[in-house]
């Protein structure tokens, strides 16, 4: 893969990062919304959409280096009826509009607090909107290692995985950052970190496990399939087993690493800081391990005729 065909999987999982991110913070602010005050929640949850905000804005970049004329690209907005493509960048557009507004509702309107719950889901509605259009891309008929109702599946357990793992690390190191700035809301954003940790770690735990059964299913499908099928699946098990074998390494590894430090954090009873490094690592490796796997979605499909 060249230059101009990386721009595709940097775009793909940035945006499925992004998406998930704020459903997962989105429903972290649901769930303890009764044990803090408005403002309190908009501090813990405003770098947070920040973040998620310019993860977009490096998606949608990455995306117009994969064009041969990127200042055209508003051009494709125009076969919304009968595009895939078009209403992906039509709800990529929605969604970043709605996030960047909802920042500036958390930031500057904070007593609205129904305004902000209500545009939150709407951006999330928007954002599952994007990978849908986004999975539905690749089901076409002429690449047959794509053309399953799988890749949809597969699209949005990583969204949901990558969201998971992304706002783990976010509010550790909001934590972190609220530490060296002698903030007076360090407790707070503890308390929250404290809440939600478990269950984010045994989200992650199914998410990866769900991840690695579609991959065999998607897999065995391959194995009943035609000549062109078993081509894919040659190139998986031949060319790219050392890649494809790293990658189910690094989604299991990410999710007991995570559970190990969080069952020692809440054991000795010590500070959610202490759970920097492992977050950290394990959000890295699951980004590692995505990147591979999407990588080897490109690599291993096989066009039928022209």
């Amino acid at each position: 893969m060249n230059v101009r065909e990386w721009s595709l999987p940097v775009y793909t999982i940035l945006m499925q990062l992004a998406v998930g991110a704020l459903f997962v913070l989105w429903s972290i602010r649901t769930s303890i919304r009764s044990k803090f005050s408005s403002e309190q929640l908009d501090r813990i949850i405003r770098n947070p959409v920040l973040v998620i905000s310019f993860t977009m804005v490096v998606a949608m970049m990455g995306a117009h280096l994969h064009l041969s004329k990127p200042f055209h690209s508003f051009l494709a907005v125009l076969n919304f009826r009968s595009s895939w493509l078009s209403r992906e960048i039509v709800f990529t557009i929605l969604f970043f509009l709605t996030t960047i507004y909802l920042w500036f509702l958390t930031r500057f309107k904070s007593a609205r607090q129904n305004l902000i719950t209500i545009v939150g889901w709407l951006a999330i509605v928007f954002g599952f909107t994007v990978v849908y259009c986004m999975s539905r891309i690749y089901l076409i008929p002429t690449q047959v290692a794509w053309n399953s109702s799988t890749v949809i599946i597969s699209f949005y357990i990583t969204t949901l995985l990558l969201g998971i793992m992304a706002i783990a690390c976010l509010l550790v190191l909001d934590l972190k950052f609220a530490e060296i700035q002698k903030s007076g809301d360090v407790e707070i954003r503890a308390q929250a970190i404290q809440y939600c940790i478990v269950w984010l770690t045994l989200f992650a735990f199914l998410s990866v496990l769900v991840n690695i059964i579609i991959t065999f299913y998607q897999i065995h499908l391959l194995s009943q399939g035609d000549p062109i099928a078993q081509t894919s699946l040659q190139l998986l098990f031949e060319l790219y087993t050392p890649l494809f074998m790293m990658r189910l390494l690094f989604l299991s590894l990410a999710p007991l690493w995570l559970g190990y430090a969080v069952h020692r954090m809440r054991k000795a009873e010590s500070a959610p800081r202490e759970l920097m490094m492992p977050v950290y690592m394990s959000c890295l490796l699951i980004l590692i391990g995505e990147i591979i796997g999407r990588f080897l979605f490109y690599a291993t499909h096989v066009r039928i005729g022209i």
